[in-house]
């Protein structure tokens, strides 16, 4: 991540608990379905603080580090907005508003920099722009890699204007999915396509060079071999229209005991599971000036 973003994430959001936590006469568990902390963010900016996040990391998130020319940054941008993510500029703004790359945008950025998560490959390279559709597969697919294991970072990322329970609801109706051998072994054929952008060094491609040679095999089973975990962070974006920042956290942390039972994976190889938590002051705002600037083709701070 380029030095201008990370400043502009630390003037943006901080990292202000993790779940369980006691803090003002409060206690607020973790999400039941959770295997790990979850963790709250808080906006310390303003709103177009984290709009200048959103549209100066969309490069980031579109193009690996070694593609990404300070120089020629604009036109990186440009380039991203008509071939590495769903946007169309003629779009009604209510459509536009929509669209799922500002919150997909902002996970990665979040993960690389609270996480200090590297790029398996940038997000950008799984869009498909003959289909200009939302891209299919997980929101990020970032990892940290160690000696004895690779955690994949595959996350989801949800920032509705209507609010955080139209963001669980989509969550919940995918998790099961998402947390399988399948939709994994689909995510490593797809990145299969892409297999000149995967990080080097990476035990990736090691799965996919094994699925070439037989492709009958359960690439989840090969992952399990390489010592792989996978790890599914959830990121929650919406509007805090609580009296409090604790109030608020409980109210959604209530909403899902209240309204989800325990999911049910069947993902082979260990994995991890914990929601990520933004309010904000206005999403409608944020999001309009971040496709304003992109209308207005506003230059990247390098």
């Amino acid at each position: 991540m380029r030095q201008s973003l990370k400043n502009l994430m630390q003037s943006a959001i901080v990292m202000q608990y993790q779940l369980p936590v006691d803090v003002n006469g409060i206690h607020i568990p973790r999400a039941h379905i959770s295997t790990a902390n979850d963790n709250c963010l808080k906006q310390i900016g303003s709103n177009g603080d984290i709009a200048q996040l959103i549209y100066n990391g969309i490069v980031e998130y579109a193009y690996n580090d070694s593609d990404i020319n300070l120089i020629n940054l604009n036109n990186l941008q440009i380039r991203a907005l008509q071939s590495k993510l769903k946007y169309n500029p003629t779009a009604p703004q209510p459509n536009q508003l929509a669209y799922g790359f500002q919150g997909e945008v902002l996970l990665h950025l979040i993960l690389q920099h609270f996480y200090h998560a590297d790029k398996a490959i940038a997000r950008g390279y799984m869009f498909s722009a003959l289909d200009n559709a939302e891209t299919k597969g997980y929101d990020s697919y970032l990892m940290i890699e160690n000696a004895d294991t690779i955690f994949m970072l595959f996350g989801e990322a949800k920032f509705y204007i209507s609010g955080y329970k139209e963001s669980l609801k989509k969550i919940f109706d995918n998790i099961d999915k998402a947390l399988s051998d399948d939709y994994l072994n689909r995510n490593f054929i797809a990145m299969d396509n892409q297999y000149e952008h995967l990080a080097l060094g990476s035990r990736i491609p090691a799965i996919i060079d094994v699925w070439r040679d037989n492709p009958m095999i359960n690439m989840a089973v090969e992952a399990h071999k390489y010592n792989m975990h996978l790890v599914y962070p959830m990121l929650v974006i919406f509007d805090n229209k609580a009296n409090s920042y604790e109030e608020l956290i409980l109210e959604v942390i209530t909403h899902i005991k209240n309204e989800y039972s325990t999911t049910n994976p069947t993902l082979t190889i260990p994995n991890t599971i914990f929601f990520i938590f933004l309010p904000v002051n206005n999403s409608r705002d944020i999001k309009t000036q971040v496709l304003q600037w992109i209308n207005q083709k506003q230059p990247l701070m390098q």
